[in-house]
């Protein structure tokens, strides 16, 4: 933005009195740009926290789901073990219970073992949502930096057009 005369007079003019303290405009302007620097820099610290914490309800999701695999290769030996022990040949009926029990354990051990690929599907997708957070975050802190650095050099600028416009005013010193 390229300041004119006209705004750095009305600049220069304007002064808000706070509790007897006077602030002159260009001070305002500069402490206004500061304080939104920091306002965005709030709120993208809690976007960051809000990430972190979805990543922890989701990693544990995936852990409830993996625990739910060892009960069922307990009862499958479990029912093996029976079936061993027991003399199949006049156990027929047993049998038939089994064998349909044994499906729906398959069934169940088939859809917890998908469930297990999503949740891991997931946690891979976190990761990479986490490494472009942190990406994110270096390129927003390097952005801070460099606007720091410009504000400095800003308000040198600022700094020597008013020792030019003082010398400019007074040439006898």
């Amino acid at each position: 933005m390229i300041f004119t005369k006209e705004m750095l007079m009305a600049l220069e003019d304007m002064e808000l009195d706070v509790g007897g303290t006077k602030f002159k405009g260009i001070y305002i302007a500069i402490l206004f740009s500061f304080a939104t620097t920091i306002g965005g820099g709030i709120w993208w610290a809690s976007e960051f926290v809000s990430r972190i914490g979805q990543l922890e309800v989701s990693f544990d999701e995936a852990v409830q789901v993996i625990s739910k695999i060892e009960p069922l290769e307990i009862e499958l030996a479990s029912i093996r073990t029976k079936i061993e022990d027991n003399d199949l040949g006049h156990l027929q009926g047993k049998l038939a219970e089994l064998d349909t029990l044994l499906l729906s354990i398959k069934d169940r051990q088939t859809e917890v073992l998908t469930d297990a690929s999503n949740s891991t599907a997931k946690v891979n997708a976190m990761e990479k949502d986490w490494i472009e957070v942190r990406n994110e975050y270096k390129k927003m802190a390097d952005a801070i930096k460099q606007f720091e650095q410009d504000v400095l050099k800003f308000k040198k600028e600022v700094d020597d057009l008013w020792k030019g416009l003082d010398a400019a005013s007074s040439p006898l010193g």
